[in-house]
């Protein structure tokens, strides 16, 4: 009796286990399948921004090129190639690269290859190098590659080390080389810009975001296979530290055949799983907003994207995958054996099954609340609206911009949420897109709740209904303020005298012109003067420069104090200052003159003890100064402010002429 109750145990057991081999197996693969591509789903979000990361360092660093290359003071030197210009643009140089520290060389060289201004990065500020230590660099690719560019066009080198006298400089300095043709005021090839970009950040910012990663195996490529970064560090720039064998190819030659020949892909091996994506640092047009290369049509050459040809591969290994599954765990081992033991119970089975069940349940909302907070918490705002340009979903990150509760935005009309300006444009954009006329990446101001605005780049798709008729669309949202930001303080380091503050010769007569052009269309009149510190010179000698210094600054702040918001003044040569009255007539501007005159006589500035040449009587004492004045009024012969100016300036000889100190309008022969 026993042995039969045994072979049928037996029986029974190997029948069951049978039953259940058959049925939980594939449920296990499935399982396993899932926790597999719940991995490579969050590896996916890694890839995208750290995509994103090094778009946006290139995007930059292409804005800040061209925002060199078009200001005013690179065109004005390589049109007059003056001495004071040079001088003024080294300095300009400087500034940004104090301003940045990221760029290890500002230089402009001539089309001969010479360097005509370099700025070294040392020790976080920018340094003017002398001209006598400017080399000739016509034989380094950077300027050959860019010396015949058309105007739109960027050369840009591959990733390397620096080299310094021959050797690779220590500590490592990754580098990247921006070049581009510069052409002077008449539109001629004047030399070649170029920037030396450390891409240190850059890097350390692409490790931050691996090292967010559960296993923290991410890697950057260059074309050839060589690491540009990998979390084991020995194993980067093999190409430069002459370690040939130090490749991706070399270390995984059965994956990287398909890695180098695809754009993205995914690979299975006995070891791991990789997920790989080429990444183009300047493929603006997919991943980030691309006002900046659609208004200045900047291309960047088919070698340049050949140089920057990367590709971001991330490593899962096995080992790692297992750790997940549910019966490499404790718990699991555990429920393996109660299986084993009660194998011959139908209860343990149907548990099994509905345990599995729940768990695919609970995997589902899991899934999607990862897929509402990648929504929500995207790093960039995301909103839809209806075809009334109603706000009908949108994500935290633009709320949390905003600051307003989703409540205080759903159902309600976008364009409460612009600047006045901004809503104006937003109507005209909206109103278009809805008839069908395509559009992208519109910049608008938007206001938060408290007030403060900040501006932004928009992406949109168009939803439409089953005729074919605008339903809704959706919007992707970035914050360009940085960017914005970045050009005003760029405009106004161009636009201001570094002395005084006040405009510049540059400035002051694109504003002249346009006030000059105003009188003579609406026939308003209009007056010029021109003001000359006298015996400027003596106080320069007898006190030195920095009293100098403040006498001129003195001079401006009266200028700004006694003159209106609408007249235009600045500074135009050493002592030299003009002004545009606006709507003046002859009495009321040699009123004005004389005013000024006066104001300028009653300043009295205390001596600086650092001219160690000054008697001990000049350093105690205060200084003073006078002006001369000449006055020119518009009439029908004036054609250019120019016109204007040389007759306040034949005024002004008169003035010296008759004793200084003293205002004397021009009359013609």
């Amino acid at each position: 009796m026993k042995r039969l109750i045994f072979k049928r145990f037996l029986l029974l057991l190997s029948l069951l286990s049978v039953i259940l081999v058959a049925i939980t197996y594939p449920m296990y693969l499935q399982y396993q399948q899932g926790v597999k591509d719940r991995i490579l789903a969050n590896e996916e979000t890694s890839m995208v921004v750290a995509s994103q990361i090094i778009q946006q360092e290139m995007y930059e660093q292409l804005h800040v090129l061209d925002l060199l290359k078009q200001s005013a003071r690179v065109k004005d030197y390589v049109t007059d190639n003056t001495e004071a210009q040079r001088q003024q643009l080294a300095l300009y140089f400087q500034q940004v690269s104090s301003a940045f520290h990221r760029f290890d060389q500002i230089r402009l060289l001539n089309n001969d290859g010479q360097e005509l201004v370099r700025v070294d990065l040392k020790n976080g500020h920018g340094e003017i190098i002398p001209q006598d230590q400017l080399q000739n660099k016509s034989d380094r690719y950077y300027f050959t590659e860019a010396k015949d560019l058309a105007s739109d066009e960027v050369f840009v080198s591959r990733l390397d080390l620096n080299i310094e006298h021959g050797e690779i400089e220590l500590p490592h300095k990754p580098m990247l080389r921006f070049s581009v043709s510069v052409f002077d005021n008449q539109g001629k090839r004047a030399g070649v810009l170029v920037l030396n970009y450390l891409a240190k950040n850059m890097l350390g910012n692409f490790r931050k975001q691996m090292l967010k990663r559960a296993n923290q195996q991410g890697m950057l490529l260059d074309g050839q296979g060589y690491w540009l970064s990998n979390h084991e560090r020995s194993n980067e720039w093999g190409a430069d530290l002459g370690k040939p064998d130090h490749t991706f190819a070399n270390m995984y030659p059965e994956v990287w055949p398909t890695v180098a020949n695809l754009d993205s892909g995914i690979i299975e091996t006995k070891t791991g799983i990789f997920r790989f994506q080429t990444l183009q640092p300047f493929g603006f047009a997919t991943n980030m907003p691309t006002h900046f290369m659609a208004e200045h049509d900047v291309v960047v050459t088919p070698q340049s994207v050949a140089n920057t040809n990367w590709k971001l591969v991330i490593f899962v290994p096995y080992d790692f995958i297992q750790k997940r599954l549910f019966l490499y765990q404790t718990m699991g081992k555990w429920l393996l054996s109660l299986l084993v033991l009660f194998l011959v119970g139908a209860a343990l089975l149907a548990a099994i099954v509905t345990t599995h069940r729940d768990a695919r349940r609970r995997e589902a909302l899991r899934l999607n609340e990862v897929l509402h907070d990648l929504y929500d918490n995207a790093p960039c705002g995301y909103h839809s609206l209806d075809n009334q340009g109603r706000v009908t979903r949108i994500n935290q990150t633009e709320l949390d911009w905003l600051g307003y509760q989703r409540e205080e935005v759903i159902n309600q009309p976008f364009i409460h949420l612009l600047t006045p300006t901004s809503q104006a444009e937003f109507q005209a954009f909206f109103s278009s897109f809805t008839e069908g006329v395509s559009g992208d990446n519109l910049v608008l101001e938007m206001q938060r709740k408290d007030g403060s605005t900040f501006y932004i780049s928009n992406s949109v798709t168009v939803l439409k209904d089953k005729q074919g008729h605008f339903a809704a669309a959706r919007t992707s949202v970035f914050d360009i303020s940085k960017r914005i930001e970045l050009e005003q303080k760029l405009a106004l380091l161009a636009n201001r005298d570094e002395l005084t503050g006040i405009s510049n010769r540059r400035h002051f007569y694109e504003r002249g012109e346009l006030e000059l052009k105003r009188a003579q269309r609406y026939q308003q009149p209009l007056a010029v003067l021109m003001l000359d510190a006298d015996h400027f010179k003596a106080v320069n000698d007898n006190y030195g420069h920095d009293v100098g210094d403040l006498v001129l600054k003195s001079l401006a702040n009266t200028l700004i104090y006694t003159l209106r918001e609408t007249d235009v003044f600045g500074r135009i040569g050493g002592e030299e200052f003009a002004v545009v009255l606006t709507q003046t007539a002859q009495t009321v501007a040699l009123e004005v003159a004389e005013r000024l005159r006066h104001e300028l006589e009653q300043i009295r500035v205390p001596v600086q003890a650092s001219n160690q040449y000054a008697s001990e009587q000049a350093k105690s004492e205060s200084v003073g100064i006078t002006v001369s004045i000449g006055l020119g009024m518009l009439d029908n012969s004036d054609q250019q402010l120019d016109d204007l100016l040389k007759k306040a300036d034949l005024a002004l000889y008169q003035a010296k002429a008759q004793g200084r100190n003293r205002v004397v309008q021009y009359q013609a022969m």
